[in-house]
């Protein structure tokens, strides 16, 4: 019996990272970028607002096309559109290394967004349709720390050029790391049919799956109960270093790489124990409001002035934690709010598309507060409503 569990927990741990590691480097994209706006603008003979909208173009695809793409993504299959997003985000990359004209990124960037946001919808399925019971809640709830992590993976790889500027560099490596994730998955991946559609199913019959589930109660309300904690955790990611940087006189380096760091360590950290957690059947919604609670705590130490740095980054440390836990009880629910299992793809796509929305929102939000009372307030109408948006846990499927 042990050899079993063991080679099944082996099997599953495969799985998750399969899952996982495609996702994290589609985001990474955008922590790459990051870095070098200013040298971007230089080489490229434009301005750090135009190189914004660059950024902002990534998430444009996942914001308009995710529910309709998770519809796609039932009829298709897991394997095929893994395959294909990993590609787009690869070739996204090694385009943008090579752009000589904002034009010319803006393009590159949208089709990489296109890679990334097809594989936030897809890689869930994949430990859906595989992995059950105790070992899918754990692997769900590590699965949805890739957002935070995937963009300090990126700002990390940065490291070796940013002293010199070298942003065409670091694209063509993080090309390399795709094509390499994109080799993996061809090798490795399984034909997973357990959450597709019938392959017949007309174009008809797949967009009256989507709006089934668009109709769905559950699965709106478990979209804004996600994507308001996200966006939480973007703007914290946007705001913290200038903030940090300005209150506690430091420089802009030595404050994004505490932030990097300490969102790595937390997520991963906040997601697995969220999971051992709630595989234990621990209530869902208890440990949610826990961790709002917790997370409210740390966005008030966070952005409190008369805190030293020490205290702030034990803060960001906490808040990391607690939206990694929020973040990975709300995924855990992700099989409960689709009517039936070929549905699954549509509601990941419109849980996601809820994600794109809020991340979309974001930058001009939380970049047009000032002070410290003000990012604390607006996160904590986030997660209050979020708490309340969050749909009761049915028995698992």
């Amino acid at each position: 019996m042990q050899p079993t569990q063991n080679a099944s927990q082996r099997g599953a741990l495969a799985l998750t990272a399969l899952a996982y590691f495609p996702a994290v480097l589609c985001m990474s994209t955008v922590g790459v970028i990051v870095p070098f706006i200013g040298t971007l603008s230089a080489d490229l003979a434009t301005t750090a607002p135009q190189i914004g909208l660059a950024i902002a173009l990534f998430s444009l695809p996942a914001a308009i096309l995710a529910t309709v793409g998770g519809g796609l993504i039932d009829k298709y299959g897991v394997r095929l559109s893994m395959l294909c997003e990993a590609g787009a985000s690869a070739v996204g990359s090694l385009w943008a290394s090579q752009a000589h004209s904002l034009l010319s990124l803006d393009c590159a960037m949208v089709l990489a967004g296109l890679g990334f946001g097809g594989m936030c919808v897809t890689s869930p399925l994949l430990i859906i349709a595989t992995l059950t019971a105790g070992l899918r809640i754990r692997a769900m709830s590590f699965w949805s720390t890739y957002a935070p992590t995937g963009y300090a993976a990126g700002l990390l790889l940065t490291v070796p050029f940013s002293a010199v500027g070298d942003w065409r560099m670091a694209l063509l490596v993080h090309a390399g790391l795709m094509a390499l994730a994109f080799i993996a998955l061809v090798l490795f991946l399984p034909r997973v049919v357990a959450v597709a559609g019938e392959p017949r199913d007309s174009f008809r019959e797949t967009f009256a799956r989507v709006w089934s589930v668009v109709r769905e109660p559950r699965a709106l309300r478990l979209g804004l109960a996600v994507a308001l904690p996200n966006a939480v955790s973007y703007g914290t990611s946007l705001s913290a270093p200038a903030y940090l940087a300005r209150v506690h006189h430091l420089s802009m380096a030595s404050s994004s790489a505490t932030v990097a760091f300490a969102k790595i360590v937390a997520m991963i950290v906040g997601g697995t124990s969220m999971g051992y957690l709630l595989s234990r059947a621990v209530n869902t919604t208890l440990l949610f409001a826990v961790m709002v609670a917790i997370g409210l705590l740390a966005q008030t130490l966070l952005f409190l002035p008369a805190s030293g740095m020490m205290l702030a980054s034990f803060a960001l440390v906490l808040w990391l934690f607690a939206f990694g836990g929020m973040s990975g009880g709300c995924m855990t629910l992700l099989p409960s709010v689709a009517p039936d299992a070929s549905h699954t793809g549509a509601a990941s796509g419109l849980v996601n598309q809820f994600i794109s929305l809020a991340s979309f929102a974001t930058p001009s939000i939380w970049l047009s507060l000032s002070g410290g009372m003000q990012y604390v307030m607006l996160a904590g109408a986030c997660l209050i409503v979020s708490l309340i948006a969050l749909p009761a846990s049915k028995p698992h499927r």
